[in-house]
């Protein structure tokens, strides 16, 4: 009896001090087992059995990795991590039980089963614990990764916003003359005709957004965005080339029907061109001046303007500004609701008033009947005076702070008007000759009660082989010097 004690107290101490190493053997091969397991399942998720990124409805774009594909790469990874720590589990659980509990087998080798059953449970526990750890490490990193991208996203942001407001850039459609907070641009892979919205940093990227066709593209005008092709956002519109990164000068041009508005504009955009070397910002520009000046060479005329051709600015690249002159039809100054719609008013650095000066009464009526019968075509059919009070109180409705903007007023004609009596002083003294001799008085002082800054201005629109009247360049030069162009 003693013998058989002290046998089995013998063989409880081997199998005791055997326990120890087969536990702790069994557990470290079964969190050996598993981080393998979890390397070819994170292999597999970032690769043959890699999740799909669904594609945006609506965007041409891939999303940016953190915000999205990051997340459900970790859950596949979770997903395949998991099937693969129970195929070994249940290989494990098969091993033992055909090696250490089949039928036959002695009591030794079972009680060798159970301590590594026992390893393996207790190597389950701490691989659980292990992959929980990791689990939650890969979360903090990403979530971390996340803020950043976040704190950047706005932080580029502001910085893009913040130079352009210290440049004074703001970007306008010269179409439909809405206020753009940032245009869409084209994907510039020529094969690709996607269209992107808003590039800006976000969801789709940080500093490059990825197209569905796989081309890369700036997210800031800093970065370069404005080398793409430009539109707005609004009517999908072209926006002039350098809109974004030029500093912005809106000149309407007010006047009523026939008062030579257009031919005013074209003679500006042809000093503009000529002997300030600016350049067309955008092809309706150079298309419409090439089609005005073919027009002016064939019958002497430009056209009367309709209202289609006021939709669209014409824009010039000039140093380091972007220059919108729009032209809008002598019939909207007569009538307060198509002028409220003119929404590049509300946009105006300066205007240009075109004078006609057979429109003043006092003029028209100190013409005898045949001077009369001769200029009867080209007259406008409204007084410079009532047109200007129809701006005036339009502009004001809009709220537009018109005494911040420059008013450059031009009588034009002045081909026609020498030689005429009561047009004698006109050249030396334009704003005297208003004032005192033509009954305008009432206008001047309206004028300078309401801008900021006027100057009065004789002028003709009409081109000779000497070129454009040298007062228009005066004039434009005025204007843009008021506006910081020197």
């Amino acid at each position: 009896m003693i013998f058989a004690l002290i046998w089995y107290a013998l063989i409880a101490t081997i199998f005791l001090l055997l326990s120890i190493p087969l536990i702790i053997g069994a557990s470290a091969t079964f969190l050996v087992l598993c981080t393998g397991a979890y390397i070819r399942a994170s292999r597999a998720a970032l690769g043959a059995e890699a999740v799909p990124v669904p594609q945006p409805e609506g965007v041409p774009a891939y999303v940016h990795y953190l915000s999205g594909p990051a997340g459900r790469d970790l859950r596949q990874i979770a997903d395949l991590t998991w099937r693969e720590m129970r195929e070994q589990a249940e290989k494990a659980q098969n091993w033992l039980r055909s090696r250490f509990f089949r039928l036959g087998v002695d009591n030794y080798r079972r009680a060798i089963g159970v301590m590594i059953a026992a390893g393996l449970i207790a190597g389950a526990v701490i691989t659980a614990l292990v992959m929980a750890v990791v689990t939650l490490g890969a979360l903090l990193v990403w979530g971390l990764l996340f803020v950043l991208a976040k704190g950047l996203l706005y932080t580029l942001r502001a910085v893009d916003s913040g130079l352009s407001h210290l440049r004074g850039i703001k970007l306008t459609c010269p179409a439909c003359h809405h206020r753009v907070v940032y245009p869409a641009y084209d994907c510039p892979n020529p094969a690709c005709s996607h269209r992107h919205s808003d590039v800006r940093p976000g969801r789709y990227g940080l500093l490059r957004r990825t197209c569905a066709c796989g081309e890369r593209m700036p997210t800031l005008l800093v970065l370069g965005s404005h080398r793409m092709t430009a539109y707005c956002p609004h009517c999908d519109a072209p926006m002039a080339e350098g809109a974004g990164t030029a500093r912005e000068i809106v000149v309407p041009m007010l006047g009523a029907t026939s008062a030579g508005k257009t031919r005013m504009m074209l003679a500006l955009a042809e000093t503009m061109t000529g002997r300030l070397a600016a350049t067309a910002a955008d092809e309706p520009t150079g298309t419409s001046l090439s089609r005005m000046r073919d027009a002016l060479n064939a019958r002497g005329d430009t056209g009367k303007t309709i209202a289609e051709d006021a939709v669209r600015a014409y824009s010039f690249n000039l140093g380091r500004r972007l220059v919108h002159i729009y032209d809008p039809p002598g019939e909207d100054f007569a009538d307060s609701a198509r002028l409220q719609l003119r929404l590049f008013l509300r946009n105006a650095h300066a205007f240009v008033f075109v004078v006609d000066p057979f429109a003043i009464p006092d003029v028209w009526n100190s013409l005898d009947p045949v001077a009369q019968r001769d200029y009867q075509s080209i007259r406008s059919s409204q007084p410079p005076s009532y047109i200007f009070e129809q701006v005036l109180e339009n502009l004001t409705g809009m709220q537009l702070k018109v005494a911040a903007t420059s008013l450059a007023v031009a009588v034009t004609k002045s081909d026609l008007t020498a030689g005429l009596p009561i047009c004698d002083g006109l050249e030396e003294d334009v704003r005297g000759w208003l004032n005192d001799r033509v009954g305008m008085a009432n206008m001047v002082r309206s004028i300078e009660k309401s801008f900021g800054q006027v100057r009065y201005f004789h002028t003709t629109a009409r081109f000779t082989a000497a070129g454009v009247d040298p007062h228009v360049q005066d004039l434009l030069t005025w204007t843009l010097r008021r506006n910081g162009v020197n």
